[in-house]
């Protein structure tokens, strides 16, 4: 017997719960690419800080400031492991 969603069901169906949010999907994904986009600009030291508010600005000034003089991190990189190997030790057995 298969289950559908009808339109007063108490199941809830994700597919149908995707399409009704597809409508503000859009402007919150914007909202954080253009954080993502705003914090990686600052830690390349390339932020545009000109803003419309003078506060504003200074804060972004401060901001680029501040991770401008921070110690670089140093590049990971990701090595193969290697296994160790060691001389076989011969063990004696003493004699009473």
């Amino acid at each position: 017997m298969l289950a559908t969603t009808l339109p007063n069901s108490l199941v809830m169906n994700p597919t149908s719960m995707l399409v009704e949010m597809k409508s503000f999907i859009p402007s919150s994904y914007t909202f954080e690419t253009e954080i993502q986009k705003i914090k990686q600009e600052l830690l390349q030291g390339d932020l545009d800080c000109s803003a419309k508010d003078e506060t504003n600005e200074q804060y972004l000034y401060e901001m680029q400031d501040i991770i401008d003089h921070l110690p670089k991190l140093p590049e990971i990189q990701q090595q193969k492991l290697t296994i160790p190997e060691f001389d076989e030790i011969e063990v004696k057995q003493l004699t009473q």
